[in-house]
């Protein structure tokens, strides 16, 4: 990772919480919202989740990643893709992400097909 004096300070702050609210990840890593959302936008390796109240909120591994793109930003030397791609390895992740939408599309039309076969071995159990 990169030399940054700093990075062992945030770190530290970060490995003692396992969920973050948006405005404590702004803070700790002096970002504005606008600044977190367009980086989620632009990096599928991480995501806010949302509490009961829809407060956004980040997991750890998902603050360590915020933080290591804004490391990478500031040293300027790669792209977003190149940027996207360094964290991949050194996080272990995959951007493959599924938008919710197509998710919800697919488990739909799974159950459909689940409901008609139910209904098929019905009928066929109803007749035997």
């Amino acid at each position: 990772m990169s030399q940054n004096p700093k990075t062992p300070d945030i770190n530290k702050a970060i490995n003692k919480k396992l969920v973050f609210s948006a405005a404590e990840v702004c803070r700790l890593l002096k970002i504005s919202p606008d600044t977190l959302q367009s980086w989620e936008n632009e990096f599928p390796v991480f995501f806010a989740g949302q509490t009961a109240s829809g407060q956004l909120i980040y997991r750890q591994k998902d603050v360590l990643i915020i933080s290591r793109i804004k490391e990478l930003l500031e040293e300027n030397t790669l792209t977003n893709a190149g940027i996207k791609r360094k964290i991949e390895e050194e996080f272990g992740l995959k951007t493959d992400r599924v938008p919710p939408e197509k998710m919800l599309a697919a488990i739909s039309q799974i159950k459909e097909e689940l409901m008609g076969l139910l209904q098929a071995l019905e009928k066929k159990q109803k007749k035997g």
